[in-house]
């Protein structure tokens, strides 16, 4: 190993290996992976859809929680107090729904006390209250549909952030074959270029020359290598783990051009979400408008009373401590409170406010999806003509390189003319291979434009060609 990596190097060599296999073995342990399974696990793994996923879970919440604001108020409640006898017998503390008992005092002295109880029911139910609350819960299921749009365009996001890496990683990998490719032919012509000039029929210099070509093109397989590493682990971040061994399986996006894409009527995810922001805004907006309605409660009480006291000389069971004598009450009250109307126009304003501000948005996602649409067209016309002169121009390449190899064995080019045809067709087996793999990136972003991945999913798992 001594002859092959200086030992000053060997360090560094070791240090490379950690960085880009830190498992040891990973490019053994790499599980191949397709891309309607790379997509499907980001679904299932990726923490921003759990993180949505809760989120609606909470929306949820709130509309159970503005549902039961239309119930009435009931409340039981007890107690049990001890105060001077000099007060309508049985003094009690305010208590929710029990009516205040007031009277003439008995007496004016001072005493040690006697014990008082009650216990009771009272109910409350706001007779205005069924038009705000219904208000209230409307606004919290449009909040509900939101955050349910939300994890839709949220899945096609990182559907589309899945599919995008994959592609990525795809094209960092042919890279690595044109690189690695170039690497073998510079090696070949470097021994050719040896035995020339042992043999005293090549000038030293070609040798040179030629070995500076190997290094360089060895320095471009090791940045080409580099890419395709931090591309793994982007797709594996996508995916939920950015320490996942995957290794993507091409199928048939390496096999042609792909054709046109199937036409898809779904509504893209983004639009519906901004659909569901306009509508829960107008929500909000309406049930703040409603809080100018005064308060109008009917309220009623059951309740039993015990006294210290003597009532004709009788007194309560326990002398106070138990409750013995029934009572009922029954109104209704009414509250307006004036100046709360302040508060009220300020909130409808800034509802009001929300209601254009997510509108405005809304025209603006609907100008960003229109130029995404247009912007994949072009972008795929123009990827399917460059792929249609790529093929041209690798077999041009390959020739020449063919060609200049065989001229300088025969003494009729020189060592520049090879390394120049050498470079030429590296250059052309890298830009083939990103002008297939383009034709699929523009139909993903036409796809992820069209809201629906599906039907791109469906091409890139079946033949899919022409």
């Amino acid at each position: 190993m001594n002859r092959l990596v200086p030992a000053r190097l060997i360090p560094l060599v070791a240090l490379a290996t950690l960085v880009l296999y830190p498992s040891g073995g990973a490019a053994e342990a790499a599980k191949s992976i397709t891309l309607r399974e790379a997509v499907e696990y980001a679904l299932a793994h990726n923490p921003r859809v759990s993180e949505a996923a809760a989120a609606r879970l909470a929306a949820q919440g709130r509309t159970d929680v503005a549902r039961a604001g239309l119930l009435p108020d009931l409340s039981i409640v007890a107690q049990l107090n001890r105060g001077t006898g000099n007060v309508v017998p049985g003094p009690l503390f305010s208590l929710p729904g029990i009516p205040a008992v007031s009277g003439p005092p008995r007496g004016r002295t001072f005493d040690s006390g006697i014990f008082g109880s009650a216990l009771g029911a009272g109910a409350r139910w706001d007779l205005l209250l069924l038009e705000r609350q219904m208000a209230a819960v409307d606004a919290a299921l449009a909040d509900e549909g939101r955050a349910e749009a939300a994890i839709a365009a949220l899945k096609l996001d990182v559907a589309f952030n899945a599919a995008d890496r994959f592609l990525s990683t795809l094209s960092r990998g042919e890279v690595v074959r044109a690189a690695r490719a170039g690497v073998e032919r510079d090696q070949v012509f470097v021994r050719i270029v040896k035995v020339l000039t042992d043999q005293a029929l090549r000038p030293g210099v070609d040798l040179s020359r030629a070995q500076a070509e190997l290094a360089i093109a060895q320095a471009q397989l090791t940045r080409s290598e580099q890419n395709q590493a931090v591309a793994r682990i982007e797709l594996a971040q996508s995916l939920g783990d950015p320490r996942l061994e995957v290794r993507p399986e091409a199928g048939p996006l390496l096999s042609g051009q792909p054709g046109p894409l199937a036409a898809s009527k779904a509504v893209n995810p983004a639009i519906v979400e901004s659909d569901a922001a306009v509508n829960a805004a107008e929500k909000r907006r309406q049930a703040a408008r409603l809080e100018y309605l005064p308060r109008i409660d009917l309220c009623g009480a059951l309740w039993t009373r015990g006294s210290g006291l003597p009532d004709n000389g009788t007194s309560s069971p326990g002398n106070g401590l138990l409750p013995d004598t029934p009572n009922w009450a029954a109104g209704i009250t009414f509250a307006w409170p004036i100046l709360e109307t302040v508060r009220v126009r300020a909130r409808v304003r800034a509802e009001a406010a929300n209601v254009q501000a997510e509108t405005a948005r809304r025209a603006e996602l609907g100008q960003l999806v229109d130029a995404q649409l247009l912007s994949a067209a072009a972008i795929a016309d123009g990827a399917r003509r460059i792929a249609t002169e790529t093929p041209v121009a690798v077999e041009a390449a390959r020739a020449a390189e063919n060609q200049a190899t065989a001229r300088y064995k025969s003494g009729l080019a020189t060592v520049l003319e090879v390394a120049e045809a050498q470079r030429l067709l590296t250059d052309a087996e890298i830009q083939d291979a990103d002008a297939r793999l383009g034709v699929w990136s523009a139909l993903l972003l036409a796809a992820r434009a069209a809201g629906d991945l599906e039907p791109f999913l469906s091409m890139a798992a079946g033949p899919g060609t022409f």
